[in-house]
């Protein structure tokens, strides 16, 4: 389902928003000479990660992703978190950002341990709405429905026989200000909504589009958290 999201390509990377630097400072290790990002999509979330980064090499499955990434100076790479296309040991830093539930476990941990030099870190993220109220709660239900326990966003799922620290957690919220027709592409960008065939989608994003409370100036505010997590590789 991961593979979805190409056929939504542009509006992904048009609506989707970057972990905020605050998460950021928090899960990138200092120094970092090279960071490896997996599931790096359009490259949302590249840029800001290659501010602190000696060197971001982008690792993204889909092709349609790849062919919309946009981030000049940085090395895409074709490959997944189950198949990283980087040397034992070659990472200060791996790092997914809103990606990591899509992966195969136990796989994925393994590869991450296998790309990790001794020391290095892993970090995950995701921006998450919050559900404050009806309207965010009934706003929001495609997001936070789309998956079971055991692929839910914001939950750090680790191989049990990887060679990690226990993992260190931490919230960091934000709001957003936007209309509230922005606030409906960005939610058909979501997996279980594009997932819709045509016409249900449209009559889905409709009826959403009546529950925000935009403000005099037709601003709608909506409250996140970006959950956060990293451990260390404990090496040999």
């Amino acid at each position: 389902m991961s593979h979805a999201f190409g056929s939504v390509a542009e509006a992904y990377h048009r609506w989707r928003t970057a972990v905020p630097y605050a998460a950021l400072d928090w899960l990138v290790p200092q120094p970092c000479r090279r960071a490896v990002e997996l599931g790096a999509g359009t490259g949302i979330q590249t840029p800001r990660l290659a501010r602190l980064a000696d060197e971001v090499l982008a690792v993204e499955p889909d092709p349609q992703m790849r062919a919309a990434f946009r981030v000049d100076g940085v090395k895409l790479l074709a490959g997944s978190a189950e198949d990283i296309p980087v040397e034992d040991g070659g990472a200060d830093l791996v790092i997914a950002l809103e990606s990591w539930h899509w992966f195969t476990q136990p796989q994925a941990s393994r590869e991450v341990a296998r790309v990790l030099r001794p020391g290095g870190t892993l970090a995950v993220a995701w921006n998450l709405p919050e559900l404050a109220d009806d309207w965010t709660a009934e706003f929001w239900r495609p997001v936070t429905s789309a998956h079971d326990e055991s692929r839910r966003p914001g939950r750090l799922i680790l191989a049990a026989d990887a060679p990690f620290t226990t993992p260190r957690y931490r919230v960091v919220r934000w709001t957003s200000r936007r209309p509230a027709d922005d606030f409906v592409a960005l939610l058909g960008t979501y997996s279980q909504v594009i997932a819709m065939d045509p016409v249900q989608r449209k009559e889905f994003l409709d009826r959403q589009r009546s529950l925000p409370p935009a403000g005099p100036d037709g601003v709608v505010e909506a409250r996140f958290s970006t959950i956060c997590w990293r451990t260390v590789h404990k090496g040999e």
